[in-house]
């Protein structure tokens, strides 16, 4: 069976690299390092993308930003924001369009596999 595709978006590699290993045993991981990056990678690979994970705070395109962009070409495409700034962030109104969740950094493993299986139901 072939593996669903995951973008994961973060201005920190070390970020990107942590969440590939977390998640490649079960799925295809594409990486970028920004919103724009990211935007990219995904009209390319639309048809394969499941899911987003993306950082809030980054660089050219925050991740409120892009997950409207990609929203406009998917509206059900389901979204992890994540972010180490969760008091500055208003995510009621992010959480509020589609299928989304919210997980404040830094988190488990754990916290990350209940998360993505919310919102890949």
């Amino acid at each position: 069976m072939l593996k669903k595709t995951i973008l994961v978006v973060d201005d920190e590699e070390l970020i990107r690299e942590l969440l590939a290993d977390a998640l490649s045993g079960e799925f295809n991981i594409l990486s970028a390092s920004d919103g724009e990056e990211a935007l990219s990678l995904y009209e390319q690979h639309q048809n394969e993308v499941v899911l987003v994970i993306t950082d809030l705070i980054m660089p050219k395109m925050r991740g409120d930003e892009l997950a409207e962009k990609l929203r406009e070409l998917r509206q059900t495409l389901p979204i992890i924001f994540i972010s180490g700034y969760e008091r500055e962030i208003e995510t009621d109104g992010l959480l509020a369009k589609g299928r989304a969740a919210f997980l404040p950094k830094p988190f488990d493993i754990t916290s990350l596999s209940s998360t993505l299986r919310e919102v890949l139901v």
